[in-house]
């Protein structure tokens, strides 16, 4: 960074230190001027004004100013994101406690905005019709998969969460009705994008994108996209609130398929309480009976 080499000013002259601090005190006032106008202004030399460009690793004064302006354009825009974290160096744990739920409402909120009726019954339709329901994703994305083929399977649906393609198994099992889920933050994940593609182009899975803004390459591979709000953020807090954003659009469609087969659901329920014992050697409902008995 250019204007860390200026401030530190490591193995400058005592005249090149000059012309440092005259960029560091006058940025601004620096972009109109001319290299003999900055030396004359520093009072030392056009050819020293040149040679600390150089070795400042550019091709000359021009390319200074250049890179001068991209740094402050860099450095406003930094602090610009600074200043709206909810989080920082002076929060308490009460400020923390209070910005969390926040943080969770306004990403629920943003997302419910976002969401398209039409095209959440269009993807539970395709989810009830389907033999088998795959949850792609990638790091943290990964962890949503996981969570969602544990929480759909509870409804007695056949799911599976993936990194990665397998082209074996999806070959073995084409003749499936299949609705994938590839699932990706910012929208331009590679290997999501490369998932999508391979889905699109040799199965018959219907492909449907939970992403980020940035999705116009995985968009063009997916049947169906549900984009998520992402906020601009420095910190991991990004990470949180798409985060709940997915599991926001993941549960909506686990409470429609939950209520589509309600009686059903129920009855399983049941069965697997009376079964508990059994797993657990814990009587439930003489718990329950006992705790209402003396109550």
């Amino acid at each position: 960074m250019i204007f860390e080499q200026l401030t530190e000013m490591k193995g400058f002259t005592h005249q090149e230190q000059a012309v440092a601090r005259y960029i560091l005190e006058h940025t601004e006032a620096i972009l109109p001027m001319s290299a003999e106008e900055l030396a004359k202004a520093s009072y030392t030399s056009k050819a020293t004004v040149i040679r600390l460009s150089k070795k400042l690793g550019l091709a000359g004064y021009q390319e200074l100013k250049f890179q001068i302006v991209s740094e402050s354009v860099q450095n406003i825009r930094i602090n610009q994101l600074l200043q709206n974290e909810p989080i920082n160096e002076k929060s308490t744990y009460q400020d923390v406690l209070n910005v969390i739920p926040a943080l969770y409402d306004k990403a629920i909120s943003d997302t419910r905005m976002c969401m398209d009726k039409n095209v959440v019954n269009r993807i539970f339709n395709r989810m009830m019709r389907a033999d088998q329901i795959d949850f792609y994703g990638n790091g943290i994305t990964y962890t949503l998969a996981q969570s969602a083929a544990f929480k759909f399977s509870t409804l007695g649906m056949e799911c599976h969460a993936r990194e990665s393609v397998n082209a074996h198994y999806l070959t073995e099992r084409q003749d499936q009705k299949r609705i994938a889920f590839v699932m990706s933050f910012t929208g331009a994940n590679r290997s999501m994008i490369d998932v999508a593609r391979y889905l699109k182009k040799t199965t018959k899975t219907f492909v449907t994108g939970i992403v980020g803004r940035h999705n116009a390459d995985i968009r063009e591979y997916c049947d169906e996209i549900v984009e998520i709000p992402s906020r601009d953020s420095l910190l991991s807090l990004k990470v949180m609130t798409s985060y709940t954003a997915v599991t926001y659009v993941l549960d909506v469609l686990f409470g429609m398929c939950l209520s589509q087969n309600y009686g059903n659901h129920v009855e399983a329920a049941l069965k697997m309480v009376n079964q508990e014992s059994l797993r657990t050697t814990v009587d439930y409902w003489n718990l329950i009976y006992n705790k209402e008995k003396k109550s």
